[in-house]
């Protein structure tokens, strides 16, 4: 893959194209990862809408003739429709500065801001790391359900030293809950811990001051965790390969993927929505890599943020550190990372397609991947 500033050379339009050209094994582990279809939609615009068409889209023979791409995950069936016509649909957006004002105007009585006093604490008490604070949840979702809380009020102001710190006070926590006790004989051991980070509106945050949640359930893990694990154990029993490992692999042959110390991470083939980037630790499974995970998640964070990214998820996928009934050998540390749109905006990025059928994205994931290589990587 050619790479230069600003510039990328490959487009998802021309996924087939590429992969044709690989040979070997690797050719192998793509066609059994990723089923690709590709075809053209095609309308007839009416003499009365050419010119809005024109000034919106452009180029009229890339509207009245769209290439769409269907990319499906053979393994787990996530798929994503991809239109890059989409990108430059007319939406109401904001503006850097708006934003700003409106998150300085939060500020004023923000709870988060003096956690000691306007947080609740856990039970067992609060842990304290260089840059961040836990509190128990108010509203808890699951019995162990807590934050954890910068001491920066702004959002989208932190480094990759910084998230690094948040993902380390967070395996500190778990680790404290790991050794709580069972709550009676009607309650199980908590065993799986799980990690997430909504930043701003779009991403399902209700409060504007940045805040990581933690939580540790009990009898399985989460469904969509335990979904992946048994999708990767099937691929293992079926193929006698490590699913994540081929799952990076089919994303190098592709040319989205970078290799960064033991870190993996790849701009998604078939994301949940926009800009979806992996970062996999392979090998790494345990609570005492968390921090090494934060520190390659703040720096992609960073990329997109430096991209346009206002509003994003993070959700961490981890193994039960201790014993459990289920088989977790060699499912690593997860994080997933999505551009949830423009928080100053007002336009949802989830609908009935993402929800109960496929996502339809149009951020292209070799240009994702063209500005990770560039702003992650080493550029090459």
């Amino acid at each position: 893959m050619l790479v230069a500033e600003g510039v990328c050379s490959l487009h998802i339009t021309e996924i087939t194209k590429l992969v044709r050209g690989v040979k070997g094994n690797p050719r192998t582990v793509f066609d059994r990862l990723f089923d690709i279809t590709e075809y053209t939609g095609a309308l007839v615009l009416p003499e009365g809408i050419r010119d809005w068409a024109a000034s919106k889209f452009g180029d009229l023979s890339g509207v009245e003739k769209q290439q769409i791409i269907k990319i499906t995950n053979r393994v787990t069936l996530e798929g994503t429709l991809f239109n890059a016509l989409r990108a430059l649909r007319p939406l109401p957006g904001g503006d850097s500065a708006r934003l700003d004002r409106s998150i300085e105007e939060h500020q004023s009585g923000c709870a988060f801001c003096k956690p000691d006093e306007k947080t609740p604490a856990d039970t067992f008490g609060r842990l304290v790391g260089i840059n961040a604070i836990t509190a128990s949840n108010v509203a808890k979702y699951d019995r162990w359900h807590s934050l954890i809380i910068p001491d920066e009020h702004h959002p989208l102001r932190f480094d990759a030293e910084q998230v690094a710190d948040y993902f380390s006070l967070a395996g500190k926590w778990f680790g404290v809950v790991l050794e709580q006790p069972a709550a009676g004989q009607a309650q199980k051991q908590p065993r799986y811990p799980f990690l997430m980070w909504n930043c701003l509106w779009p991403a399902g945050s209700s409060v504007v001051h940045g805040h990581l949640q933690v939580t540790v359930t009990t009898g399985m893990h989460y469904p969509k965790v335990e979904r992946l694990r048994r999708d990767a154990a099937v691929y293992r029993q079926q193929h006698g390969e490590n699913y994540f490992e081929d799952l990076y692999l089919g994303h190098r042959v592709a040319g989205l993927a970078l290799k960064e110390g033991d870190a993996r991470i790849f701009a998604s083939l078939t994301p949940i929505k926009e800009k979806e980037t992996w970062v996999v630790l392979p090998g790494k499974s345990g609570l005492e890599h968390l921090a090494e995970l934060g520190l390659w998640v703040g720096r992609v964070l960073t990329s997109l943020r430096e991209n346009g990214t206002s509003s994003f998820n993070v959700a961490v996928y981890i193994p039960p550190p201790d014993s459990a009934p289920e088989d977790w050998a060699g499912f690593p540390l997860i994080a997933r990372v999505v551009d949830r749109g423009d928080a100053a905006g007002r336009t949802a990025d989830f609908g009935g397609m993402e929800l109960y059928a496929a996502s339809v994205v149009s951020t292209d994931p070799f240009q994702v991947a063209h500005h990770l290589r560039i702003q992650v990587g080493d550029g090459s």
